[in-house]
């Protein structure tokens, strides 16, 4: 009976299998134990209110400020943009993408939930919250820098209106 055939495999397993599975398990647990330092958690701001409009007049709210339609007791609030992937000022872009605004309309009788906008570059839009018709006109800045934009330098400009 030869016991060779069998120590070779153990040595080839020794030699190049157990140093496959510690590199394996080094990376796994320093892959695991990243902190994630580097990335700012995003919240969303609760919305104050900080001013008054007629109904179909035409206002400018940057994140977390919020407006009361006068005579219709309801409050249109904007929380933040959630996606941007508009097409940079100067940048040559094969899409020229969207951005998601989350703004929420509430009463004492109403509450819209989490409205969401999808903006093109230069576009508005619109979105049906029970009676009311909420005109997104403008999200500013537009084009995008091609840094970015800081999450409070958003402003968006909308009416709303009984439909």
């Amino acid at each position: 009976m030869n016991v060779r055939p069998h120590m070779r495999f153990t040595r080839t397993l020794l030699r190049f299998g157990l140093p496959a599975v510690i590199l394996t398990a080094i990376t796994l647990i320093a892959a695991c134990s990243s902190d994630g330092s580097d990335a700012s958690p995003t919240t969303t701001p609760v919305p104050q209110q900080t001013t008054q409009a007629a109904p179909g007049e035409t206002v400018t709210l940057a994140p977390g400020q919020s407006v009361g339609i006068d005579g219709e007791d309801i409050e249109l609030a904007f929380y933040q943009v959630v996606d941007e992937s508009r097409c940079p000022e100067g940048a040559q872009c094969i899409t020229a993408g969207t951005a998601t605004v989350l703004m929420s309309l509430t009463g004492p009788d109403f509450d819209s939930g989490q409205i969401s906008f999808f903006v093109p570059p230069g576009g508005s839009s619109t979105a049906v919250a029970g009676p009311y018709d909420v005109n997104l006109i403008a999200l500013e800045p537009d084009p995008p820098p091609k840094g970015g934009v800081e999450a409070g330098d958003y402003r968006v400009t909308f009416s709303v209106t009984k439909n």
